[in-house]
């Protein structure tokens, strides 16, 4: 359970992040990059705010290109 937590920046590449619960957590400029994201709790603003999404597999299971 990472709600509300203050991510500015942090490195979570290739982090396991799935079914983690990310809920107004704030994610600007971190690198999520080759992170699993599957059933994670987590907008698409605020996925727009991460700093990298290259290789991420999504909260919907589609990979980021």
């Amino acid at each position: 359970n990472l709600t509300v937590a203050n991510l500015t920046g942090a490195d979570l590449s290739g982090a396991i992040l799935d079914k983690a619960n990310l809920t107004r957590a704030n994610l600007t400029g971190a690198d999520l990059s080759g992170a699993n994201l599957i059933d994670g709790k987590v907008s698409p603003e605020q996925l727009a705010q991460a700093k990298s999404l290259a290789g991420a597999i999504m909260p919907d299971g589609t990979l980021h290109e």
